[in-house]
């Protein structure tokens, strides 16, 4: 707070420096417009244009005989003489035509302009900028808000520094095997893995667009192997915004008549339903994807609280439907999915709302929670909700920015969940 009355009693001493010549040169004015008018005539007169040119040619003329008496003492020559006499004749003729001009004209000495509103205005802007940045401050700042020195900023200065460096290397190690694996594939362009890992490599920089090339290529080059389709259509969905197009719809499509078992092909399937509205259809997809899941797959929590938050969400009941262990299922129970099919639609958003207000504040003062975070991300998704999705996304970048694993994990959820970053 200190800092801040410094800074104001600064501002007002400048602005004291800039207003007072200008209120300064007012009062000069106009004591200069008194005297004026108390003046004589004969002042006046001798103040008006017309005396000026009348006392230049008197000089001029006075120049004139000099220069005929330094011919007299023969400290001019007859040219220097001539040079001489011809300089001030054209001044001469130069006042003349003033005088002539002056003559010509409304025959009476026009009155001064009035004076320039430009001081008044200059004041008025600078006394606005105190009074609006005053104004602005006191409704925009905080000035109970202890201050927060360099000092005790530390460790969350390191944190950000750290963090920036580990996003920094690991785009560093990624452009790099880009470019080799581009080089190795210009030398051997049948290596069917270095066209995969190409293409993974450029899906983890966030270039799905480029990554598309690549995965066609597998695609082309393996006899269009149903792993590779699977990769193919991630990258179209990932490019499109999470959005499944009828490109993307196709290639799952025919990916899942191959022997494949990659759960990306059933997952988009799922989430291709959900976009066209037949929600009921997605959760069954997704039920079937995660009861035939490993228990330790790592997409396997995130399936889940799929499947629990749009069941809740659309009253679709599940009760006995997904075999999976508990700690997988972070999301609402089976207890609150049950009770939501008793409810009209109106009581289900109203229940669907509390619990996910009820997340946010929870995370608000417990903020170390990936899992929170993810889960009211999806939750807002469901919901409808893009803007609070969005701004969840970013705020759980901000917590766990020193943490460039679990800051990868939010990004590949927000690609996979339709929020677009900026």
């Amino acid at each position: 707070m200190t800092i801040w009355i410094v800074l104001g009693a600064i501002t007002l001493l400048l602005a004291g420096f800039i207003l007072w010549p200008i209120f300064q040169s007012k009062r000069t004015a106009a004591a200069d417009d008194d005297a004026g008018s108390s003046s004589s005539t004969a002042d006046a007169e001798y103040a008006s244009p017309e005396s000026e040119i009348a006392r230049d040619l008197a000089v001029y003329r006075d120049q004139l005989s000099e220069i005929d008496r330094d011919i007299e003492r023969g400290v001019l020559s007859s040219e220097q003489a001539n040079a001489a006499r011809i300089e001030v004749q054209r001044r001469i003729l130069a006042a003349d035509q003033r005088i002539k001009k002056q003559q010509t004209g409304d025959g009476a000495t026009s009155k001064a302009p009035a004076r320039s509103p430009v001081r008044a205005i200059a004041a008025g802007f600078i006394v606005l900028f105190i009074a609006g940045g005053i104004g602005l401050y006191l409704d925009l700042g905080s000035p109970t808000m202890p201050d927060r020195p360099i000092a005790s900023r530390a460790d969350e200065i390191n944190a950000m520094r750290m963090a920036q460096n580990a996003d920094q290397d690991r785009e560093s190690v990624l452009n790099r095997a880009v470019s080799d694996l581009s080089q190795k594939l210009l030398e051997n362009p049948d290596d069917l893995r270095a066209w995969e890992l190409l293409g993974a490599s450029l899906m983890a920089l966030g270039r799905p667009e480029e990554a598309q090339t690549a995965f066609l290529e597998t695609v082309k080059r393996s006899g269009r192997d149903g792993d590779y389709l699977a990769m193919y259509a991630e990258s179209l969905v990932r490019s499109n915004n999470g959005q499944i197009n009828t490109t993307a719809r196709g290639v799952l499509r025919e990916a899942e008549q191959s022997s494949s078992t990659d759960p990306r092909i059933q997952f988009y399937l799922g989430l291709a339903d959900a976009q066209e509205g037949n929600v009921a259809a997605a959760v069954d997809r997704w039920i079937a994807l995660a009861n035939g899941a490993p228990a330790n797959a790592p997409w396997l929590p995130m399936v889940v609280r799929q499947i629990n938050e749009a069941a809740l969400a659309q009253g679709i009941d599940i009760e006995g439907r997904l075999n999976v262990a508990e700690n997988t299922s972070p999301g609402p129970s089976q207890a609150d999915i049950a009770a939501a099919q008793e409810m009209t639609p109106e009581q289900r958003q109203e229940m669907v709302m509390s619990m996910v207000n009820g997340l946010a504040e929870r995370l608000k003062s417990e903020p170390n929670d990936p899992d929170g975070w993810a889960r009211l991300m999806q939750a807002y998704m469901v919901l409808g909700q893009e803007s609070e999705a969005k701004a969840a996304y970013e705020k759980a970048g901000e917590v766990f920015s020193d943490q460039p694993d679990l800051v990868a994990r939010f990004d590949s959820l927000a690609r996979e969940i339709g929020i677009v970053a900026n």
